[in-house]
């Protein structure tokens, strides 16, 4: 395939006609600065060869321009197998598809797509695309050319044919990877994709499976056959045990034993019993003898209590009199002293009032002097108004607007843009008056004379006397029904506006801007004499002011009784008498406040005291009748007697009480030969409820193991355990089959991929042989290391290095050799492909750039190769046909 020459027209920035040609074999270059459209062309052209001219895919949407209503369309000349092949196709708005062979039409719309696609060899279920395909190898996008080439499937078969019409069909090649193919298939249906455990849905699981659930089903029945046996055994022993239990002299001597310790217990328990009521009452005797030696005690100390509070009465009833006259005399001094702070307030109150009265004065003072000033502001307020009120009048009358006159303006740049358009590619008509004419022939409403050319842009009237009339309307043009539309637009403008004309718009806008001036400067005015957002509001606010000030002045004249307002001088005069008469009433009213503060506390003190001295009478009074009450002075010596007489004999019943008790303990056993009793019975009723537990629950476990034996008989273990085993022998040697075949299949692949590897070096050697010249240019005795699939895996020369660890310019200008190579590989074969690159080679030194150029010269021997670059002073070296995007002059 030879690219001869492109076109385009509303493609990306390309809203208009753009051509490029001069397309030549060998090495082609476009070399143009950023925005020019370079990917926009390489776009167009994978476009036109490969998409269906009707798709509506994201990548013909943002193909096409934004700003042109024509379709996006694309044409492409270009040679094949000795035969001229044009294509062109138009996306998105009226889709189409015209193919020509040798200038003959052979295909339009989908049988163009379609027979486009078979001569290039691209055809829908070949099996190969556009990126699969060498085409994918080999055209480089923008972008792209950093990535080391991985061809797909398309083009590893065309790779594959080139290398095996060379080297013949070796074991590397595609048949052995085909086998192992085959085998990893198969292996994959057993094993996961590591190959480390079987494929849950596979064979090799599934008899690994069915082998599990038969040792599990024989390891369940050996099981049961286990306890059968078991439970024989155990049954065995639970009868030889009930026998031992129910022998009838072990029984009568259990019996015979609890009622000897029974009985040797209760008489433990009846003298227990009898100490523990001789203790009760020996305690009750010592409580009534603490109780009667306690009512001793508080007859004394009443009688005590009572003595010492008459003493007491009698000091606090001598004391209580001094205490009255001091807190009377106190208060008396407090009261002076209040009545002296009311006399200084009511002379501190006089003193504000006369104060405020001279505040008030100070305060119209102020407003009257301020009274000229607001005069004259308001005299500046109403007049600025009243230009405001006029300029918006004059401005409510003005509609236009400085966006209106710029849609205007670029409306007529538009229409006059069009009209040069189509007076360039209208007919002329060309008219010439004879004398013998004059005054009889007319163009339009103008009469001709001598001889007239004009571009025919609209159908124009040519009358000849009362001969004839001539109409010559020109062709129809997509421009036309454009102009209309804007004329239209224009008019709507004009008539929105309230204008004729676009000049009538432009006088109308200088007058607008002139009043909006004029506007600034009355609001500017405004802002100096603070009128805010409304003026008539601030001149309504300074007529205001004026009469609240006159008012003022009224109210303080009224009340302070004056025929007119004091001068300053006056006001600070008194203000300064009046704050020396403050000053004398505060040094007073400070003194006559701390000396009652004083007498608050001499008051508060005497009260207390008086206070505290009659409360203290009242108690020792209310204790001395409430004593008396309990003990009189009459009753104190024989209650005295009655309560010593009372000691006595509660001490001689406590002692006949402990007496009692010590002749009891005497004779009855002790707490350790009583605990121990008790011990020896509890000890020979739980051996004998044991005994009965453990009969009930041998005759219960003898009873369910028969019922278990009888049931397992009936199911038939044993022949149930045989089947089983026979089941797992015949899964294990199914299991082992398997698993030989998988074993057998891996040794097979991995012999395989042996002899592959082997043979990997002698199969890429045509690769390597067409690569070597361009590798050699940049770097002299380097070699690739191809990996799986013709990918790169490193470079070596002095070391062997990764190709991800080689720095960036270096993997790009790599990965562009690769390509080159691989085109001149599939050109030799007859597979030739143009090469494109747009903006490759971008981190290339001086040096590596120059040698870039010489490895793009060999390559062009062998095919077209077209380079897309915005860098032109660097790329000027490369030679080659210089291509350039024609725009002018196309229609």
């Amino acid at each position: 395939m030879l690219i001869n020459s492109l076109s385009v027209e509303g493609v990306g920035r390309f809203s208009t006609a753009a051509r490029v040609d001069g397309f030549g074999a060998g090495v082609n270059v476009l070399a143009a600065g950023n925005e020019v459209g370079k990917s926009t062309l390489f776009k167009a052209i994978r476009s036109c060869l490969f998409l269906r001219h009707d798709s509506k895919t994201q990548e013909l949407r943002d193909l096409g321009s934004d700003d042109s209503q024509l379709p996006a369309t694309v044409q492409l000349d270009f040679e094949h197998e000795g035969k001229r092949y044009v294509i062109k196709k138009s996306f998105l708005r009226s889709p189409s598809a015209v193919l020509t062979e040798n200038g003959r039409e052979i295909a339009r719309y989908a049988e163009a797509d379609k027979a486009i696609w078979d001569i290039l060899g691209m055809a829908p279920g070949s099996g190969r695309s556009i990126d699969d395909g060498a085409f994918g190898l080999l055209w480089v996008g923008q972008g792209a050319s950093f990535a080391a080439p991985i061809p797909g499937s398309g083009a590893s078969s065309l790779l594959n044919a080139a290398i095996e019409s060379e080297v013949g069909a070796l074991v590397g090649g595609e048949r052995a990877r085909f086998a192992i193919d085959e085998i990893n298939r198969e292996l994959q249906r057993n094993l996961t994709d590591s190959e480390r455990g079987p494929r849950s849905d596979g064979p090799l699981a599934r008899a690994r499976d069915q082998l599990e659930h038969w040792r599990k089903l024989e390891v369940d029945a050996s099981a049961k056959v286990n306890a059968l046996e078991n439970q024989f055994a155990e049954i065995t022993q639970l009868r030889r045990r009930h026998r031992e239990i129910t022998d009838p002299a072990l029984m009568a001597q259990m019996t015979e034993e609890l009622a000897g310790a029974r009985s040797s217990l209760r008489e433990a328990q009846a003298a227990a019993l009898e100490i523990r009521s001789l203790e009760a009452e020996s305690l009750a005797a010592q409580r009534a003898l603490e109780a009667a030696a306690q009512r001793l005690r508080g007859v004394r100390e009443v009688a005590l209590r009572i003595d010492r509070n008459r003493s007491t009465e009698a000091d606090l009833e001598r004391t209580l009199p001094e205490s009255v006259a001091k807190e009377e005399e106190v208060r008396a001094t407090l009261a002076r002293t209040d009545e002296q702070l009311a006399a200084t307030e009511n002379e501190a109150k006089e003193l504000a009032a006369k104060e405020q009265q001279l505040d008030r004065l100070s305060a119209a003072l102020v407003r009257s002097l301020g009274r000229d000033e607001t005069v004259r502001r308001l005299a500046s307020l109403e007049e600025a108004t009243k230009s405001l009120t006029g300029i918006n009048a004059q401005l409510s009358q003005v509609e236009i607007t400085p966006k209106v006159v710029d849609e205007l303006d670029e409306l007529d740049r538009q229409i006059a843009s069009l009209d040069a358009q189509l007076s360039a590619a209208a007919a002329t008509l060309t008219l010439e008056v004879r004398p013998e004419g004059l005054g009889q022939v007319h163009m339009g409403s103008l009469q001709a004379e001598g001889t007239h050319a004009v571009a025919v842009l609209t159908p124009t009237k040519i009358t000849v006397g009362d001969l004839a009339v001539v109409t010559v309307t020109p062709a129809l043009h997509p421009r036309h029904e454009k102009r209309q539309s804007l004329d239209a637009e224009r008019c709507a403008l004009l008539k929105a506006a309230g204008v004729r004309s676009v000049a009538e718009a432009h006088a109308t806008l200088t007058r607008r801007r002139d009043l909006e001036n004029n506007r600034r400067g009355v609001l500017a005015e405004l802002r100096s004499l603070k009128a805010g957002e409304d003026p008539s509001a601030a001149c309504a606010a300074a007529r205001s002011a004026l009469a609240e000030t006159q008012a003022a002045v009224d109210v303080a004249l009224s009340v302070t009784g004056r025929m007119a307002l004091p001068g300053q001088t006056v006001i600070d005069a008194e203000r300064l008498e009046y704050a020396q008469t403050r000053n004398s009433l505060d040094t007073r009213n400070a003194s006559l406040n701390a000396a009652r503060k004083e007498q608050q506390k001499a008051v508060e003190t005497a009260v207390a005291q008086r206070a505290d001295a009659s409360s203290k009478l009242e108690l020792v009074r209310k204790s001395v009748i409430e004593d008396l009450a309990l003990c009189p002075d009459a009753d104190r010596a024989a209650r005295d007697a009655a309560s010593v007489a009372e000691v006595a004999a509660a001490e001689s019943a406590m002692q006949t009480k402990a007496g009692a008790l010590a002749a009891v303990r005497q004779t009855a056993p002790d707490l350790a030969e009583a605990e121990r009793r008790e011990l020896r019975c509890s000890r020979l009723e739980k051996a004998l409820e044991n005994r009965n537990a453990e009969l009930m629950s041998l005759e219960r476990d003898i009873g369910r193991l028969t019922g278990q034996i009888q049931a397992a008989g009936g199911d038939g273990v044993g022949e149930a355990h045989a089947a089983a085993l026979e089941q797992r022998r015949l899964a294990e040697r199914e299991c082992d089959r398997i698993e030989d075949r998988v074993a057998t299949l891996q040794l097979l692949r991995d012999t395989m991929g042996d002899c592959l590897a082997e043979g990997r070096d002698r199969y890429y050697e045509p690769v390597r042989r067409h690569l070597r010249p361009y590798l050699n240019d940049l770097f002299p005795g380097a070699e690739l290391e191809l990996g799986e699939g013709f990918t790169i895996a490193g470079m070596k020369r002095t070391r062997s290095e990764s190709f991800k660890r080689l720095s960036g310019g270096t993997q790009e200008q790599i990965a562009v050799l690769v390509r080159l190579a691989m085109g001149t590989l599939l050109a030799e074969r007859g597979g030739n492909v143009p090469i494109i690159l747009d903006d490759a080679l971008v981190y290339c030194d001086d040096e590596r750039i120059n040698m870039m150029f010489d490895a793009l010269s060999r390559a062009g021997k062998h095919q077209q190769i077209i380079v897309l670059t915005c860098r032109l002073r660097s790329f000027a070296p490369l030679g080659g046909n210089m291509l350039r995007v024609q725009t002018s002059g196309l229609q």
